[in-house]
């Protein structure tokens, strides 16, 4: 998936080749991927996803395309990708958020524009809130900030419990199936976890999912960090989002909204609007 649409085919001929590497923060080795030159930006990908969210080669590398005079840093969270994935849920939450301030320090930048997308917008806000002064402007894609008392979901909450139960992830696929279309029947569901988990450390998942509680942040903290900020999501998201991102709007006035028509979670992504949106954001921000 390549979320800059909007970017020509000559920029991409003059790219710097992607960096590949890892540091270690507080004791978690975090991988990461850098492409281009220019003002930085963070990239932060959602729950059981990694890098590879904002872009990949053709051999399945992460390989994320900058706008011109950008350069892009991809981070496999905690628990995902190629970084380390410790199994309690106390070494995820707040500390994710650090894991972005620790890149930083690690890449010697003192500021630079941050967009998650998912979980990644929830891990954005509480870096914001905790290091306002190192941001630059704000993407949050398909979700919202969780403010105290939000976190929660129970599609975590299956997940986790299948994976403790330690009977297959069958469970979880129905649960998560679309309403709108044919259920599987559980053999077909357990063949389906079993696809597309294969290879994942699901334990490592659902702890991250599980410490969601701690990546809360109070809308005071995020008014700390005064710089455009910019909601992008799908029309077909719940209207529980619809509803927190208008809440949070009155609050934090520099923010304006994205809606893409007929895109949903997974979908906004790969929209060619999701990646003109945040290229024409990304550059007035930059002024």
């Amino acid at each position: 998936m390549k979320p800059w649409a909007l970017v020509p085919l000559l920029a991409l001929t003059q790219l710097a080749t992607a960096e590949d590497a890892a540091f270690d923060s507080n004791g978690v080795k975090i991988r990461y991927v850098s492409e281009g030159t220019g003002d930085p930006i963070v990239l932060i990908h959602g729950w059981m996803g990694d890098a590879t969210t904002w872009g990949k080669d053709p051999a399945g590398n992460p390989k994320p395309t900058p706008p011109p005079g950008f350069q892009v840093i991809a981070m496999d969270c905690r628990g995902h990708g190629q970084s380390d994935k410790p199994h309690d849920k106390a070494a995820y939450g707040a500390e994710m958020a650090e894991d972005v301030a620790r890149l930083l320090d690690h890449l010697k930048i003192k500021k630079a524009h941050v967009i998650g997308y998912s979980m990644g917008t929830f891990i954005a806000a509480k870096f914001a809130a905790t290091h306002p002064d190192r941001v630059k402007s704000l993407i949050y894609g398909g979700q919202a900030p969780l403010l105290t008392g939000e976190a929660g979901s129970r599609e975590i909450e299956v997940f986790a419990k299948a994976v403790a139960d330690g009977k297959g992830l069958g469970s979880y696929i129905l649960e998560v199936s679309p309403p709108d279309r044919p259920k599987p029947t559980p053999a077909q569901a357990d063949a389906y976890a079993n696809y597309m988990f294969k290879g994942k450390d699901v334990a490592a998942f659902a702890a991250a999912g599980l410490s969601f509680n701690q990546l809360e942040v109070t809308l005071p903290q995020l008014q700390k960090c005064a710089v455009p900020t910019l909601y992008i999501y799908g029309s077909k998201e719940s209207k529980n989002l619809h509803d927190r991102v208008e809440n949070l709007k009155k609050g934090l006035p520099k923010s304006e909204v994205k809606v893409i028509e007929g895109a949903d979670h997974m979908t906004t992504l790969i929209n060619p609007e999701f990646g003109a949106a945040i290229v024409k954001f990304l550059l007035m921000s930059k002024q």
